[in-house]
């Protein structure tokens, strides 16, 4: 066979198939409320926060839009969590351990600095925020902290699922995240 005829059988071959498997791949959103810079803010300010006389928090009914809990493997890291340990490799075994910890909390309320990027492909997206959040627990004091938080994502079926984290938050006065408490960045 000549060049030329396996060049022109490659792209007939090529050009046959790609329509098809593009049909069967679901493609995520690239920007929007479905995408990932967008859910990222969702996850802090709606999924983390919590108000007095909530239900109680159940993890894997509050987070399954933003974890893959039916494939929880991946690599999720805080420096700020509850326990003995700050890495996890199971989304589910991650969330069950903050369940505890958001319970015993009157409220937990969030706000967004002006720290956001988002790198998003097709399959795989990464997303950076940055907020600040209070802690009101049933007992003891007030916790104050602002955080970095990095978020890496997979399509799975359509839609962006968090497969990797890493959050590192401080320590800071109350008073001086006050302002900030309930800012958005996305309209």
């Amino acid at each position: 066979m000549n060049i030329t005829r396996f060049v022109f059988a490659a792209i007939t071959v090529g050009s046959l198939a790609t329509p098809a498997l593009a049909q069967e791949e679901a493609v995520c959103p690239q920007e929007g409320a479905e995408a990932p810079l967008a859910l990222h803010e969702e996850w802090i300010m709606q999924g983390w926060e919590r108000h007095e006389g909530d239900p109680a928090f159940v993890f894997a009914e509050e987070m399954a839009k933003f974890y893959d809990l039916k494939n929880p493997l991946g690599v999720y890291w805080d420096n700020f969590a509850p326990g003995d340990t700050q890495l996890f490799t199971d989304a589910s075994v991650y969330g069950a351990n903050w369940e505890g910890h958001v319970n015993a909390s009157r409220s937990i309320r969030h706000g967004m600095t002006d720290v956001n990027h988002a790198v998003v492909g097709r399959d795989t997206a990464s997303s950076a925020i940055g907020f600040v959040g209070r802690i009101e627990p049933l007992e003891g004091e007030v916790v104050a902290f602002d955080t970095r938080s990095q978020l890496g994502w997979t399509c799975v079926e359509g839609v962006w699922k968090i497969k990797h984290e890493l959050n590192y938050a401080w320590i800071v006065e109350p008073e001086g995240i006050e302002p900030i408490l309930g800012k958005r960045l996305q309209p």
